[in-house]
């Protein structure tokens, strides 16, 4: 018996780690010890395996996946560490050249041979393991969810895409119905199915996978089902894991949520006398005690939570990756319309793509879908002003059509870039921070909502560059700033810019977080009268009321001009008894008055 660990680096993601999942499947199968950690599990624990698969994700974690990579070499040796998954496939070079030592497994894992074993197996294949995800404490925002493949690949070969290199064949999957039968037995039911093809609707089987997925439940008119009772499954994995002599304090976590949880103004009084006796000894932190009693009372446990939860649940398809509008037809989209398809996404790159998205859009209402959900892609090939335009069609389209629509712009990340840095070249790091920011507010999507959109985006494409050139926290704190007055006093430095000063604006502010004495350099009086405007923040304005207070009425009557106000500072006439002294913010360095205490 091997003893394998699956490791996943300690980004952030949403996603559970499938490649890891189905890798997981195959080694129990064989009767093989398994374990799933999340970054770097102690030398004293990682010394017990024989085995270490690390996967990879995206390519601008590169160096957190190294550092992943190096650490368990160092204690298990190259020869027993294995690297697979996205970052790892499109860049291989960069990660022998980091690791020169390192064993890379690219693509999808098709053959069990090419990890040395001769039963052949088509791992890519199995079925997820979603018991790993209770050996970690880190949650999965889409856990409780089928993630299916009905097609591989995408005939596109769009240069931005990385499935051509990740997935270069496009072949058709049939074991859909199996997979999720399987996850029903061993896990219980999922509450959304994601379908993960990069270009679905090029399958010639389209039809037939839509009655597929209808037949598993996910029908426009199938979609209710009882909720899942995940403490059966819990408790079968706790038994398991004890008999195997395998760590259980995340999932005995699980399980203790699960109990504590309960509103016993819905449980009856003979039920809630065990439960409370669960409770009590929970709180005694004995998990010995806990275990044991859990399992004394068992099948009541099990049926109680099946009672419990009685809810009915309403399912929905996701095609997560979105759907090609140029491959839309009449009938694709009636047979779309026969699935619970919440959203429908469909991908509005480029404006070049404006006719074939809004007939596709128009396909699917006209069939009956009306949620509706796109990717937006920019920092590419198309400048900032076609983000905006691309927006507002959205939000026209919804206002004509009545339906919902929610934008999700998704910054462009070269692949052969090892981190976020690239930047495209229409597109500069300021405007990137700016629409960064903007997004910060609602979760990266924009609803359709035109008062909203006209606010985080303004009216005209004109203006959306104007926002974006503001100082980052007026566009983070936009209403504190209006309504202190900055933002529309900084619009009046900002127009008397010429055209060439507002260029080398930008190139000077996209600077400012990792080169901030740009600052303190001299440029023109107009740049300089409009650069006071980057070093205010929300809170020294609230640290230092009168001081800012005192600050606008100067920038807004103008009474001063730089040379006037360098005169003063030079002739000693500022004190610094204040609440900042005047080397303490980058405003005072720009030889604005600071008034006394």
């Amino acid at each position: 018996m091997e003893r394998i660990l699956l490791v996943e680096p300690n980004y952030k993601n949403k996603y559970p780690p499938v490649g890891l999942m189905k890798l997981s499947t195959y080694y129990k199968d064989k009767g093989d010890f398994v374990e799933f950690h999340k970054g770097l599990l102690p030398k004293s624990e990682v010394v017990k395996f024989d085995k270490v698969f690390i996967t990879t994700l995206f390519t601008f974690d590169f160096d957190m996946c190294v550092q992943t990579i190096r650490y368990y070499i160092a204690i298990v040796g190259s020869n027993n560490v294995y690297v697979g998954g996205i970052a790892a496939t499109i860049m291989p070079e960069n990660f022998l050249n980091a690791i020169p030592e390192i064993n890379i497994i690219g693509g999808q894992l098709t053959s069990s041979n090419l990890l040395g074993y001769d039963d052949n197996v088509n791992i890519d294949s199995l079925m997820l393991d979603y018991d790993i995800l209770w050996d970690i404490s880190y949650d999965y925002a889409a856990a409780d969810s089928y993630f299916i493949y009905t097609t591989r690949g995408c005939p596109r070969k769009c240069k931005f895409c990385a499935v051509k290199t990740l997935e270069p064949t496009f072949y058709n999957c049939n074991n859909i119905t199996c997979q999720v039968n399987a996850v029903d037995a061993n896990f219980g039911i999922k509450k959304q199915l994601l379908v993960m093809d990069n270009n679905i609707l090029y399958s010639r089987q389209f039809s037939k996978t839509v009655a597929t997925l209808e037949a598993l439940g996910f029908g426009i008119n199938n979609n209710k089902i009882k909720k899942n009772n995940y403490m059966k499954y819990y408790l079968i994995s706790l038994e398991k894991r004890m008999g195997a002599e395998k760590k259980y304090g995340n999932l005995l976590s699980r399980i203790k949520k699960e109990f504590y949880s309960l509103k016993f103004i819905r449980i009856n009084k003979n039920d809630a006398i065990i439960l409370h006796n669960v409770i009590a000894k929970i709180d005694k932190q004995d998990d010995s005690e806990i275990i044991t009693y859990i399992f004394e009372n068992r099948d009541f446990i099990v049926e109680f939570f099946g009672r419990y939860n009685y809810h009915t649940i309403v399912r929905y398809i996701d095609f997560n990756q979105g759907l090609d509008a140029r491959l839309f037809t009449d009938k694709k989209a009636e047979n779309m319309a026969r699935l619970a398809v919440k959203p429908c996404r469909i991908a509005f790159d480029s404006l070049k793509m404006r006719q074939a998205y809004f007939n596709a859009m128009s396909m699917a209402i006209k069939h009956g879908i009306r949620s509706f959900s796109n990717y937006l892609l920019y920092n590419h090939d198309e400048k900032p002003e076609d983000l905006w335009l691309r927006l507002s069609l959205n939000i026209q389209f919804c206002k004509d059509n009545q339906v919902s629509l929610f934008s999700f712009p998704m910054k462009f990340a070269s692949i052969e870039h090892k981190d976020r840095s690239y930047v495209g070249t229409h597109w500069n790091k300021k405007y990137l921070r700016a629409v960064n920011i903007i997004l910060n507010v609602t979760s990266g999507v924009v609803a359709k909502e035109e008062d909203f959109f006209i606010r985080a985006f303004g009216k005209s494409k004109e203006e959306f560059v104007v926002i974006l050139t503001m100082p980052d926290d007026f566009i983070r704190h936009r209403d504190f700033f209006d309504e202190k007055g900055f933002s529309q006093v900084w619009k009046e430095y900002y127009e008397r810019l010429s055209k060439r000063e507002k260029v080398q604006l930008i190139s000077i502010v996209e600077n400012i977080v990792d080169e901030p004495d740009v600052l303190d350099m001299k440029y023109t009086t107009n740049i300089d009268n409009i650069l006071m405007f980057y070093a205010i923040s929300k809170k020294k304005v609230e640290d230092n009321e009168l001081y800012y207070s005192n600050l606008l009425k100067d920038l807004r009557n103008n009474i001063y001009s730089s040379e006037q106000l360098e005169k003063r500072v030079n002739n000693n006439i500022f004190h610094t008894k204040t609440a900042i002294p005047l080397n303490d913010t980058k405003i005072a360095d720009r030889n604005i008055e600071v008034p006394m205490t």
